[in-house]
């Protein structure tokens, strides 16, 4: 069972993304745009969490990048970017230019941080929740506008994944993080809730706040109420 729990992961998500795509036809396009690109960051971000934060069964092998990369990239990315605007009913409108080019070399730096920082030893599931948290906190100060969205994005979006880890690492393989974490006994180690590590729940927190975000400051949009 615990070689399917990381596609199980991304089949619980799948559902969820699968319903805000089918109910908010406005996102269909970005969903689609941004979780194909998610979909494949996830095979290169796998490359450097292999290396010193997990190594988990899959489906093609232990300890190796497989579909579940993709899988689980795809619908993360397509999640946190479109559930507040699900939740609260939201459309989107234009509201500044588009920073397009800024956000590039935002992703640039992220990516130069990635490749650059856990070689010098620090953890990589250190280095891409403070990437995301930098990076939200860059955009709230091109946009204020956009802080309640980062804040409720990263809650919401905790708040759907919390539930799945406990019933994937808590009920049907509770001793998984034991095998298959290489932090179990380091200061990064500390759990919460039984098995699940803190680390997780930071990293779900500011992606969302960041996922929430990048695609408004990107393009220049705003969420709205839906008019009735």
């Amino acid at each position: 069972m615990e070689q399917y729990i990381y596609l199980f992961l991304g089949l619980f998500l799948s559902v969820l993304w699968i319903v805000i795509y089918t109910v908010k036809k406005d996102l269909r396009r970005k969903m689609l745009k941004s979780s194909l690109i998610g979909g494949f960051s996830g095979f290169i971000a796998e490359y450097w969490y292999l290396r010193d934060y997990w190594r988990p069964p899959t489906v093609l092998g232990n300890a190796v990048i497989s579909i579940e990369d993709f899988l689980v990239g795809f619908v993360i990315i397509g999640v946190s970017m479109s559930l507040y605007n699900f939740v609260f009913r939201m459309d989107e409108i234009e509201f500044t230019p588009p920073r397009k080019k800024t956000f590039y070399m935002m992703f640039a730096v992220g990516f130069i941080a990635m490749v650059s920082l856990p070689p010098m030893g620090l953890n990589t599931m250190l280095v891409s929740p403070a990437s995301f948290l930098c990076c939200s906190i860059f955009i709230i100060w091109q946009r204020p506008d956009l802080l309640k969205k980062a804040i409720f994005s990263g809650l919401l979006f905790l708040a759907v994944v919390f539930p799945i880890y406990i019933i994937l690492f808590e009920l049907i393989a509770p001793d998984y993080w034991n095998k298959y974490w290489l932090l179990p006994d380091t200061k990064l180690g500390v759990r919460c809730y039984g098995s699940i590590p803190w680390i997780e729940i930071i990293w779900y927190f500011t992606w969302g706040s960041f996922g929430g975000i990048c695609y408004d400051f990107y393009s220049g949009t705003k969420a709205v109420p839906v008019k009735a």
